[in-house]
């Protein structure tokens, strides 16, 4: 299969560093291949600790995914919610909507709708809701915490973008800085188990919701 799924493509992210980590490798490679993908991150990205220390707010937040598009090739919008307390909101929807008209958007890769983040499921579903007219979406992982399994079945080798991913990933310094630890054994361990499932040396691995197959193998 062809690593392109479309010629427009959006992404859309709870937060800022979601986009980077659920596909980055794969945006790499469809930006390569000549594809225009943009991104949406629904909320500000800010959050705090439960004795009230910010631990990013929402400028760095906004410098440092400026700075992963652009080592991605992307165009970004930040529009900007209450991180943590994201709900379905049919504006966000409408928002979503007239990306999909504006870009001519032929494919949408959001978070899985299982995953356990509620930010993430409540992205997922505005996504979704808004590609009624979109023939391909494809869902992704972002961390491993799941609600129920996540059984992917479209991969996409990211052998020689994989670096370049994690570099793009690492612009979100403060975060790197704390929970880095965490995100690389994720990041490396699952892209070398989804690369074993499909004969190659690392992958990233979606659900599809729908795709419309409209090319060759």
């Amino acid at each position: 299969m062809s690593t392109e799924p479309g010629r427009s493509i959006l992404c859309v992210g709870a937060h800022p560093d979601d986009v980077e980590v659920m596909a980055g490798g794969s945006i790499l490679r469809w930006v390569a291949a000549g594809a225009s993908v943009h991104a949406v991150v629904l909320t500000d990205g800010v959050w705090t600790t439960p004795d009230g220390r910010v631990m990013r707010d929402s400028g760095e937040a906004a410098r440092e995914a400026a700075e992963a598009a652009a080592a991605l090739g992307i165009t970004l919008e930040i529009l900007g919610r209450p991180a943590l307390r994201l709900q379905y909101d049919d504006d966000l929807v409408c928002q979503l909507l007239s990306a999909v008209d504006r870009l001519a958007v032929d494919t949408i890769v959001c978070p899985w709708d299982g995953d356990l983040h509620h930010d993430h499921e409540m992205a997922a579903r505005m996504a979704i809701a808004a590609s009624r007219r979109v023939p391909r979406v494809l869902m992704g992982q972002i961390n491993p915490y799941l609600r129920e399994p996540f059984a992917p079945n479209l991969f996409v080798d990211i052998s020689e973008t994989f670096d370049a991913k994690v570099r793009a990933v690492q612009c979100y310094r403060g975060e790197w800085a704390r929970a880095g630890a965490e995100w690389m054994p994720f990041l490396d361990e699952s892209s070398r188990m989804y690369g074993r499932m499909v004969g190659v040396a690392r992958a990233e691995a979606f659900v599809t919701r729908k795709f419309l197959w409209s090319g060759c193998p």
